[in-house]
Order: C-alpha cells, then sequence, then structure tokens
C-alpha cells in the first residue's frame, strides 16, 4: 500500500478564482490560452467571456444550487459555459455531442436540470424528447438558430465583461459528470470545488508536471474527465497553451494539430495512438511524425490499458515515451501513471503523491503483494456518490475513496498492473483469464488492428474466451476461416491452451464511447444474440 500525505493548503471557496489565479496575472493575461482551428483566445479573453455567461445565466434565472446541462462543441464558449456556471453557482454537467435522444432524455430527467445549452447540429436530436422533459424551463443553442431555443451568441454579446465570483465552500458541488456508459448506464458523478483544485495540484501539476511553457494536446473532447482536465483546468492554472479543435477527432486532424504546433505533452487513449501511427506510417512518414513530436516531452495513454506492442512502436517510431496512466470519472482525473524517463513495461505506473490505494479480494480483504485484486483509491478528489443510486453508491464509495474496478496486482517497488476490469474478467475452468492479456498477444500478429475479448458459452454452456478483431488490411484476407486458425495458433505460441480464443470474429470496427473505450458488454450481447 502507498503512503498518503496529508493534503497542506487547502482550497478556501469557489474554484473558478484558484483557476484563473495565474492566468490573470499581467505577463500572462495576453499569452494564448486556446489554441483554435482558425484562430486564438487569450486567457483575457477567456475570462471576460466566462463573466458575460456568468451574467447572461442569472438574467435567464437560473440560480445556484440549480442544474444545467451543456452538449457544446470544444472551444471558448464551452469553457465559458463550464466555468460562468460555477462562477455563479450554478452546477453544470457537460454531456457527449455523440449521444442518442434516449440518453439526451435521460440525463435531463435524471439529473432535473432547469436549463440544456446544445450545439445547432443537435437540435434534431433534442427536439424528438423535448415533450417528455420534466424539469428543464430553458433551452439555448449554439451555433445558429433554432426555433424553440434562444440563441446564445447574441444574447451574450455585450453584456458585462466583469463579475464578482460567488462564495461558496470548496466542498459544494460545482459540476457533475456523466460515466461514459463503458459498462452499462450512465451514472452522474457529482464533484466539489474541493476535487477540481486537488486533482490539479496533485495530478495535473504533481503528477503529469504540467507548467506555463506548455504546450498541451488533449484529443478527447472537454465533456469527458480526460479532455475536461487536459484542455481546461490544468493549462489554464499554470498559464500554459491547449490546442483545441471542434471537428471529430481523426489521426490525420491530430498529425496537422502537431505538425503545425509543435506540442510538448500528450494526453489520449491508447487506440488513438494506434490509429496514428497508421496514418504516419501510410501517409506521413517517421521523419514528419518526428519533427511533429519534436518538442513532446512524453505522451500519456489512459482510458484503457497500453499493450505492451503499442508502447514500443510508439517510441521507436516517434521517438518519444508513451506511458500508461489511469484516471476515472469517479476520481476526477488520474491519480496513477508511469513517471516520465522511468516507464515500466506493462505497468500502470504508481500511485499519485496524496493518494494511497488498497488491493482487495472479492471479499474487500487486502490481498498479499504479487497477488491480484481489485483496486481502492483514496484521495482528495474522490467523488462520495452517484445521483440518485444509493445502492451503488454503496457498492463503489461505501468505505469511503472509490472502489475503481480494476483488477491490478503489484510489484515489490510500487508499481501497479493492470489486469483488466472485474467485469471483464472470464472465470475459465475454475482459473481467471485477463481479456487483456489475450488482446495482447492477439495484436501482435501483424494482421491484427485491435482485439477485444470476451466470454461467451459453448456448446455446454461453458465460459470460454472469445475475440472480436479488427484487421489492419481487411482485403489481403478473404478467408477468415484461415485467418481465425492462424491467429489461434499465434497466441497459443505465448498463452496456454485454455487462454485461446475458441471463436474469432471479424469486425469492421469495435464498438466504443466517444472517448474510444471499448464497449465490451456490447460485444457480450452480440455475441448472446441480443446484440445488432
Amino acid at each position: 500500500m502507498a503512503n498518503e500525505r496529508d493534503p497542506k493548503g487547502a482550497p478556501q471557496g469557489n474554484c473558478v478564482d484558484y483557476l484563473f489565479e495565474r492566468a490573470l496575472r499581467p505577463e500572462n493575461r495576453n499569452r494564448v490560452f486556446l489554441r483554435l482551428d482558425d484562430g486564438a483566445v487569450t486567457f483575457d479573453q477567456q475570462y471576460r467571456r466566462v463573466c458575460q455567461v456568468g451574467h447572461y445565466l442569472k438574467a435567464i434565472g437560473l440560480k445556484p444550487g440549480e442544474r444545467m446541462l451543456m452538449a457544446v462543441m470544444d472551444g471558448p464558449d464551452f469553457v465559458a459555459l463550464f466555468l460562468g456556471a460555477m462562477k455563479v453557482g450554478v452546477v453544470v454537467i457537460p454531456l457527449s455531442t455523440y449521444q442518442n435522444p434516449k440518453d439526451y432524455l435521460h440525463n435531463l430527467n435524471d439529473s432535473a436540470a432547469a436549463a440544456l445549452f446544445v450545439d445547432h447540429s443537435l437540435v434534431g436530436a433534442i427536439d424528438q424528447i423535448r415533450p417528455q422533459a420534466k424539469s428543464c424551463r430553458f433551452w439555448g443553442v449554439l451555433g445558429g438558430k433554432a426555433p424553440g431555443y434562444e440563441a446564445f451568441e447574441p444574447a451574450v454579446a455585450g453584456l458585462p465583461e466583469e463579475l464578482e465570483t460567488r462564495a461558496c465552500g470548496a466542498d459544494e458541488i460545482a459540476y457533475w459528470q456523466y460515466s461514459s456508459g463503458s459498462t452499462g448506464a450512465p451514472k452522474g458523478v457529482l464533484h466539489t470545488h474541493a476535487h477540481l483544485y486537488w486533482a490539479t495540484e496533485l495530478g495535473g501539476i504533481g503528477t503529469l508536471g504540467i507548467h506555463r511553457d506548455d504546450v498541451i494536446t488533449c484529443p478527447p473532447k472537454m465533456f469527458f474527465a480526460f479532455g475536461l482536465g487536459g484542455e481546461i483546468y490544468f493549462p489554464l492554472r499554470v498559464a500554459a497553451e491547449t490546442l483545441v479543435s471542434a471537428t471529430p477527432i481523426t489521426p490525420k486532424r491530430v498529425w496537422e494539430q502537431w505538425i503545425k504546433n509543435r506540442p510538448t505533452v500528450s494526453m489520449a487513449v491508447p487506440t488513438l495512438y494506434n490509429g496514428m501511427l497508421q496514418y504516419a506510417e501510410k501517409e506521413l512518414g517517421q521523419e514528419v511524425a518526428r519533427q511533429a513530436c519534436a518538442r513532446m516531452r512524453f505522451v500519456l495513454s489512459a482510458g484503457e490499458i497500453l499493450p505492451p506492442s503499442l508502447m514500443h512502436r510508439w517510441k521507436d517510431y516517434t521517438g518519444i515515451e508513451c506511458l500508461d496512466g489511469v484516471g476515472t470519472t469517479e476520481m476526477t482525473h488520474v491519480f496513477l501513471m508511469n513517471r516520465p524517463g522511468h516507464p515500466i513495461e506493462q505497468s500502470c505506473g504508481r500511485i499519485s503523491d496524496g493518494y494511497r490505494y488498497e488491493i482487495l479480494d472479492s471479499e474487500g480483504k487486502p490481498v498479499k503483494k504479487g497477488e491480484t485484486g481489485n483496486l481502492h483509491v483514496y484521495g482528495p478528489s474522490a467523488a462520495t456518490q452517484y445521483w440518485n443510486n444509493p445502492e451503488k453508491t454503496k457498492q463503489v464509495m461505501g468505505r469511503g475513496g472509490v472502489l475503481t474496478g480494476d483488477m491490478v496486482y503489484e510489484d515489490n517497488e510500487g508499481n501497479l498492473y493492470m489486469v483488466g476490469r472485474s467485469d471483464d474478467m472470464l472465470r475459465v475452468g475454475a482459473i481467471w483469464v485477463s481479456p487483456a492479456e489475450v488482446e495482447g498477444s492477439l495484436v501482435t500478429h501483424a494482421a491484427v488492428l485491435e482485439a477485444a475479448v470476451i466470454g461467451a458459452a459453448d456448446a455446454e454452456g461453458l465460459t470460454k474466451p472469445m475475440a472480436y478483431v479488427t484487421l489492419r488490411e481487411p482485403a489481403q484476407h478473404p478467408d477468415r476461416k484461415a485467418l481465425e486458425a492462424e491467429l489461434q495458433a499465434h497466441v497459443h505460441k505465448t498463452l496456454p491452451s485454455f487462454k485461446v480464443p475458441r471463436k474469432i470474429a471479424f469486425m469492421d470496427e469495435l464498438p466504443k464511447t466517444a472517448t474510444g473505450k471499448i464497449q465490451r458488454f456490447r460485444l457480450r450481447g452480440l455475441a448472446a444474440g441480443s446484440g445488432s
């Protein structure tokens, strides 16, 4: 178990003033905060917009403690809505712009939100569920006009550009985030002003080492915990620059940003780094890729297990370390990471200062060092409840901290090794099998781009490993039966027979959340005949 240091200098009050404290100093006010596709926004400009939005939210009748949903594109107005709400005490809830109408209705009614702001492209989806919304009394639209919605831009323009921040306690709820849904229905995770403070101090500054001279790239969108820290509150606190794009995440688009701006730190998911390597190998060439990474200190991979093969391929091709890390919506951001200059293969790193952990068995008792168990993390950025879900709250947060659901083991140096998710582990012939281990073996085959392994019942009803695979060059492998046998033999070279997938299905792409996490519960439904 790691040691937990007592946090010093505990936060006081509303975190918006804390985040802007350094950015508004004379030497930083006119420096670039957001580097956009078609321009830039300074710290001073961003602060003035935040104040305007705060005035606007008060003018439309939102009161401290009321909840406001927002599903808008990355950019200065996302930041202004998010921080403007917190500045005046409105509880803000950023939502994915990739949801379906059913999910938006769930978020609206589950949160009892009083207002919703959406991008113009989402109006059609929202119109489908507006009659069923129970509490929402205000509807706003960004990026255009629509009947029944107030246009945001003209309403905000001309409002005062200074606004006193509402005083509050650091333990007051500042914002929610809904879990990404990689394991089922999204749950509302409540976060305080203090959580933002500690995630920044301990994670962004303490562990990642973010500083004023950094140019940060974090392709996962702002509405997720990863992007919220990487694109907004980490760089804002230290007065660093961040690259922002409202366009969809693609390897091509990210490389274009890197080539033009040469960032110093990247935060993304393994799937994106894998896609970027594929694109660079085919379209850019190693010299161009290395020039784009010339100032990069490291790239952080989180969200899913980083395969060792991808870690090595990235370093060999770009010359830059790809470091595995772990963060969750419930813990606000990153709390576990390999340290720059000291990457440990297959390890997701060491706990950040200010946090501690236990590794527990199924009965909640600590396991012996080296044994696999469920990771339970404690720290000052840990959420204390899921909204409207006391049973899940008790299960995950009942003993303080967060039971993450990640299956890990620890070595003698305090490095943790991720085995998989507790709800993804397979029991095959009374022996636990890690899907990540099988997936790691599959992706070392030259034909395989991505792989996901689940448990599926065989003819006798016994659980056996089953793999879903996407190929690098599908047209080159017309005989899928032969390829399936080849891949099974490939896995058997390094793993015992009970870990070899009994069946391998080939897909054009794996089902994922918007952050790139594979949705294994959908694959399990597919295997059981209940998916599509």
